[in-house]
This record gives C-alpha cells, sequence and structure tokens, in this order.
C-alpha cells in the first residue's frame, strides 16, 4: 500500500515501515528523483548496499511526500537543522508536513505528520552490542534499573527499546544523540505502548514528550516521539511494486 487513503489531518501520525530489500530495478526509478546533492552523497559511499540502501530511502522519501503534498517527488527541497534533521523548505511545504526518517540493517521508518514535530528510530537487535557496560555509562539510573529488572533473557531488547524511545526524543526537537541523550529520561515502564519522557532544555527544564513504541519485527526496535499527544497513529507497509515516481 503506498497511498495512506486517509487524510493527513492535525492530531494524525502517520507510520510507514519499508524493507530494503527492493525488487529489482527500483533503484534505478528512486535515483532519477534524487538531488544533485543527494545523488553526489549516494556516489560517496564505499559499499554499493549502503548506496542502494540510502537511494531506497531518500526516494521512497520523496514519493511519500510528494504524495501527501500533491507534487513530483522530485520538485521537493530541504533544509537541514544544526544537526542535520532534514526538514522541507516553505515554498514547497504549504500544510506544513513534518516529517523524521531511521533505518538499521534492512528496515526503514518514516513519520509523517502534520504541522506537529516528530523524531522516530528504529534499531536492530545486535547481539554483538554490549548493552550493560552502555546502560551504565549513558544511561541514567532509573533506565539502567528498567534494564535490570528485566529477565536476563529480555534485557537486550529492553535495551535498545530503551535507546529508541530516547533517539526519538532527541531527533523529535532536532538534536544530537551524541550531546543529548543524558538529557532524556525514559522514567516509566516501557511496557506500556504510549509512555510519557521529559527531556531536559538548556535551562534544565523538563519539556514533556509523547512516545509510541512501534512492533517492527521481532529482531527490531522503534520508537516515535511528539512534542504534544497525537490523536490516532496509522500504520503501513511500503509497496515497492506499485512505485510510482
Amino acid at each position: 500500500m503506498n497511498d495512506p487513503g486517509y487524510p493527513l489531518t492535525p492530531g494524525d501520525l502517520h507510520i510507514w515501515r519499508l524493507s530494503l530489500n527492493l525488487v529489482t530495478g527500483t533503484n534505478q526509478d528512486l535515483w532519477s528523483l534524487l538531488s544533485d546533492i543527494e545523488q553526489q552523497r549516494a556516489q560517496r559511499f564505499v559499499q554499493l548496499r549502503d548506496q542502494e540502501k540510502f537511494v531506497q530511502v531518500r526516494g521512497i522519501l520523496r514519493v511519500l511526500l510528494g504524495q501527501y503534498l500533491g507534487i513530483a517527488g522530485s520538485a521537493l527541497a530541504f533544509d537541514y537543522g544544526e544537526y542535520g534533521k532534514p526538514q522541507l523548505t516553505d515554498a514547497c511545504n504549504p500544510l506544513r508536513v513534518e516529517f523524521n526518517v531511521s533505518h538499521s540493517h534492512e528496515l526503514a521508518v518514516i513519520a509523517v505528520s502534520l504541522a506537529i514535530a516528530v523524531g522516530i528510530d528504529v534499531e536492530h537487535i545486535n547481539n554483538q552490542v554490549h548493552y550493560q557496560n552502555i546502560s551504565q555509562r549513558f544511561f541514567a539510573d532509573q533506565e539502567h534499573q528498567i534494564l535490570l529488572q528485566q529477565p536476563p533473557s529480555q534485557q537486550r531488547q529492553t535495551f535498545f527499546q530503551l535507546w529508541t524511545c530516547k533517539e526519538a526524543c532527541i531527533k523529535a526537537v532536532g538534536g544530537s544523540i551524541a550531546h543529548a541523550l543524558d538529557r532524556v529520561v525514559v522514567a516509566e515502564s516501557i511496557e506500556q505502548p504510549l509512555i510519557r519522557v521529559d527531556m531536559m532544555d538548556q535551562g534544565g527544564n523538563p519539556q514533556p514528550l509523547s512516545v509510541q513504541t512501534l512492533n517492527l519485527g521481532e529482531n527490531y526496535r522503534g520508537a516515535v516521539a511528539t512534542p504534544q499527544r497525537f490523536s490516532h497513529l496509522y500504520t503501513w507497509e511500503w509497496n515497492p511494486s506499485a512505485l510510482k515516481p
């Protein structure tokens, strides 16, 4: 399904799940949608598979945003925040569409909203990551305790769920994981799908964010965050066979 079938209305949040194992021939169609700068960036990847993933994600992003805005995906233009968060330029975004993108391993996710800042993150559960060391060093005490309270067999999954919640919050406000990880504290149990997270601003004041954990498959964990609660969340799977640049 590539057409959501629902209008994007205030308070709605649309989530697209993209398999990056796209059919042969799709990449050439998506390549033609990219700007010169995006094509140059793609060519800088050393590994061919990394280049293919970049083209897939950026191309499909253009297709989807173009459908929401009613214009060709190739006509979209982007600005970038201080830490690299992309956003549509005002000239091509009369509806004030907000979006965010994340990808890990062979999965990507795109969140789309109307006039509500959004951050999304997906992580493939990597069995090589020394999650307890990372948690002890970088997580708040409350978060580390949430992790330790889980059975050993569930701790790795819990670590990645906590991480995606934190990163989604940082991306929602346009921050950097390197500079803001300690400003986000997940104090509530992540067993609930919708939780509130406080992110401290530069003055040390809590900025509340609504975080929704996402069911993205057995080997993935994901979360999406917004500064205010959304009314409805819709999730779709991108169908590469219906690609219409």
